[in-house]
C-alpha cells in the first residue's frame, strides 16, 4: 500500500499542470472554482449590470466541502472584487444549487470570474435585492414551497395567486397555469410607468399545448385598472406571441411575431418599450415591433387571465419587469444565459485549493476533485482489496521461497543420508537427517517414517520377518502420504482465492462506481438543467476513475496469481515425484524374505 501511494504521488507529480492561478481573494476561504462567461456569439456591445445565472451540480461542483446552507459561497472577479450574488435554489443533498450573480459588465471579450467557499465559519452575505440594479423594479422566481414573492428590494406586493408551484420550472421551481389561473400584483410607485416612459417585461414560458384562440400572459394596467382602457398586454393568439399597447383613447398598437411557440417547451418572451417604440422579443432576438407610446401605467398588473382574456396553459418562471427599456444585448443576454442548454456560463469541474494558486495544478486534482461520495466508497473498498492481495502476494511469495529452499536442503540431506545409512535403517533412523519445518518433502518424509515405523514394529511382535512390509502396509503408507500431501496442497493454497476474489470482483465493484457515478452526473445535469461539455465531463471522468481502480486492483493480482499458482504446482510436482519415489524405495528395501513369501 505504501508503495502504491508513492507511485500515485510520483504519477500525480508528472502529470503536466494547468497554467498558473490568479492571486487568492481570502485565504479564510479553502477552495474554488473557475466560471467563465463567454458571450460573444450573443452580445454586440457591452451589457452593464447584467445578472448571470449559474448553476452549480454534481458535475462540477463538489457539495461536500461547502457548508450545509450554502452561506460561504462567495463570488468573486478575478482581481479580486466581490460580486453582488443571492442563492435561489441549494440543495447540498441533492446536489445542485442556483445561483443568481450581478456582473458589472458582460461583453463580447470572455471573462472570468470564482465561486469560493470552504469557509465554515463564513456567515452569510449577499440578499437578491442586491443582485439587481435600481432599475429592475420586479422580479419573481417561483420558488417551490412559498407564495411568489418580490425578489427585489422595493419587495412588491402579490396576492391572490391561482396556479401551482412545481419544482420543474426552468430555474429551480415554477409555476404551472390553466385557463383560469392568475396572479395579482398590487400598485406601487416603483411598478408605475410614466405616460411615455420607458419599460421592460420579460418572462420564461412553456405552453402545455396548442392554445386555442388567445390567451393572456401579462397585464399591465392604468391608474384606473381593469376599468379603464390603458394597458400594456403580452399574450398568446394561437401559440405565437404578441404585444398589445392601448392608450386612455382606445387606440391599439400591436405587434406580433411570426413564428409560434412549440408545446412543452420553454422560450424566452420578452418586451422593451421606450423612444416611441415597442419591441419584442423570442428567444432574445427580436420578433416584432410596434410604433406605440406607453400610456401612463401606474395601476395592478395580473398575470394569467385578466377577465376578458382566459391565462395561457402551461408554466411560467423568472418574471420581471424593470423601469428602463432593456437593450437588444441585455435580453439576448438574458436568454442565452439562462436556458438549459446554455453554454454562455460554464463552470470548471476543477477544485482549486488555497495553495494552488501560484503554481496551478495537476489532472488528478479534477478527478479526485470531482468524486462523489459513492465513488469514494467504492474506490475506498478496492484500495481494501488491492492492499489484502498485496499482502496475500507478499506472504505467499515468502511462504514458497522458504519452502523451495527447505526442500531443496532437504533433497541433499536424503541423498547423504541414505548413501550412508544401512541395508534397512536409511529410511527410519532419525540421526543422520533433519530438516527445516518449512520442507513440505520432509514432512512427508516423516509421515512415510512413522507409518514404516510403526508396521516393522508390528511385525516384530508377530514374529513375522522384522525387516518386511507386506504390499498391503505399503498401500497404507501410501495413503497416509498421500493424505499430507493434499494437506500440504491445502497449505501452499491457503488464501489464494482472495485473489480471484480480488480478479474477478474489482472491475465489476469498479465498473458499479462508474455507473453510479454517471448517472448521478447526468442527474445533477439534468436537475440543474445545464448541457455543455465542462458540466460533464469532470463528473464522468471522476466516474471513470472507479472502473480504473478496479483494473489496478484485478491486474496485478491476475499477474500475481498466475506467477504463485505456477510456483505452488512445481512443488505439488516435488511433493508427488518424492512421494511415488519414496513408495518403491519402501517396496524394495522392506520387501518380505523368500521363507516368509513361502510361508505366506
Amino acid at each position: 500500500m505504501k508503495k502504491l501511494l508513492i507511485s500515485m504521488a510520483a504519477l500525480a507529480a508528472l502529470v503536466p499542470g494547468t497554467a498558473a492561478a490568479q492571486e487568492w481573494w481570502d485565504s479564510d476561504w479553502g477552495e474554488r472554482r473557475s466560471i467563465s462567461v463567454s458571450a460573444g456569439d450573443v452580445v454586440g456591445g457591452a451589457v452593464g449590470n447584467a445578472p448571470v445565472l449559474v448553476r452549480l451540480h454534481a458535475g462540477n461542483f463538489d457539495f461536500s466541502q461547502v457548508a450545509a446552507d450554502g452561506s460561504d459561497l462567495r463570488f468573486v472577479t478575478a482581481d479580486g472584487t466581490p460580486l453582488d450574488a443571492h442563492l435561489e435554489s441549494f440543495n447540498r443533498q441533492a446536489e445542485v444549487a442556483l445561483a443568481w450573480v450581478e456582473l458589472p459588465s458582460v461583453g463580447a471579450a470572455q471573462q472570468q470570474i470564482y465561486v469560493y467557499y470552504g469557509n465554515a465559519d463564513a456567515p452569510a452575505v449577499g440578499t437578491p435585492a442586491d443582485t439587481y440594479d435600481g432599475e429592475q423594479s420586479l422580479v419573481v422566481h417561483f420558488a417551490e414551497g412559498s407564495a411568489p414573492r418580490d425578489a427585489t428590494a422595493n419587495n412588491n406586493a402579490i396576492a391572490d395567486f391561482v396556479g401551482e408551484l412545481v419544482p420543474e420550472g426552468l430555474v429551480a421551481g415554477g409555476a404551472r397555469l390553466t385557463g383560469s389561473s392568475r396572479m395579482q400584483i398590487a400598485p406601487s410607485q416603483s411598478l408605475t410607468i410614466a405616460a411615455g416612459g420607458e419599460a421592460s417585461v420579460s418572462a420564461w414560458v412553456r405552453p402545455a399545448e396548442q392554445q386555442v384562440g388567445e390567451a393572456a400572459i401579462f397585464t399591465k394596467y392604468g391608474a384606473q385598472g381593469p376599468a379603464g382602457a390603458e394597458r400594456l398586454s403580452i399574450g398568446l393568439r394561437g401559440n405565437a406571441p404578441y404585444v398589445q399597447v392601448i392608450d386612455g383613447s382606445g387606440a391599439v398598437r400591436e405587434a406580433a411575431a411570426d413564428a409560434t411557440l412549440a408545446p412543452g417547451e420553454w422560450a424566452h418572451l420578452a418586451v422593451s418599450a421606450g423612444d416611441g417604440v415597442v419591441t419584442l422579443y423570442v428567444g432574445g432576438q427580436q420578433a416584432a415591433q410596434v410604433a406605440a407610446d406607453l400610456p401612463a401605467l401606474g395601476g395592478m398588473a395580473l398575470v394569467g387571465a385578466n377577465g376578458q382574456l382566459p391565462s395561457f396553459a402551461g408554466d411560467l418562471d423568472e418574471l420581471w419587469q424593470a423601469n428602463t427599456a432593456r437593450s437588444a444585448d441585455f435580453v439576448a443576454f438574458a436568454a442565452a444565459s439562462q436556458g438549459r442548454d446554455a453554454t454562455v456560463v460554464q463552470t470548471s469541474g476543477e477544485a482549486q485549493e488555497a495553495g494552488d494558486a501560484a503554481g496551478g495544478h495537476n489532472y488528478l486534482s479534477v478527478l479526485f476533485g470531482a468524486l462523489t461520495v459513492d465513488a469514494w466508497i467504492v474506490i475506498v473498498i478496492l484500495l481494501v482489496m488491492l492492499a489484502i492481495a498485496i499482502a496475500v502476494m507478499v506472504s505467499k511469495a515468502g511462504l514458497l521461497s522458504r519452502v523451495e529452499r527447505a526442500n531443496a536442503a532437504f533433497r541433499e540431506a536424503f541423498r547423504n543420508a541414505s548413501g550412508e545409512a544401512g541395508l534397512h535403517d536409511g529410511l527410519v533412523g532419525s540421526d543422520r537427517l533433519q530438516w527445516a519445518p518449512a520442507s513440505t518433502l520432509g514432512q512427508l518424509f516423516s509421515v512415510g517414517r512413522e507409518e514404516t515405523r510403526q508396521r516393522l514394529d508390528e511385525g516384530r511382535r508377530s514374529a513375522r520377518d522384522q525387516f518386511a512390509l507386506a504390499p498391503q502396509s505399503v498401500a497404507a503408507i501410501r495413503a497416509a502420504m498421500d493424505a499430507q500431501m493434499a494437506r500440504e496442497g491445502q497449505k501452499l493454497n491457503a488464501r489464494m482465492v482472495l485473489l480471484t476474489i480480488a480478479i474477478s470482483g474489482g472491475p465489476f465493484l469498479g465498473l458499479l462506481g462508474t455507473v453510479i457515478g454517471v448517472m448521478i452526473t447526468f442527474a445533477g445535469v439534468a436537475a440543474a438543467g445545464e448541457v455543455n461539455i465542462n458540466a460533464i465531463a469532470p463528473g464522468i471522468a471522476a466516474a471513470l476513475l472507479a472502473t480504473v481502480a478496479g483494473l489496478a486492483v484485478a491486474i496485478p493480482a491476475l499477474f500475481g496469481y498466475n506467477w504463485l499458482l505456477s510456483r505452488v504446482e512445481k512443488v505439488e510436482i516435488d511433493n508427488q515425484v518424492f512421494v511415488d519415489e519414496l513408495e518403491k524405495r519402501l517396496a524394495e528395501t522392506y520387501r518380505p524374505s523368500a521363507a516368509a513369501q513361502a510361508a505366506g
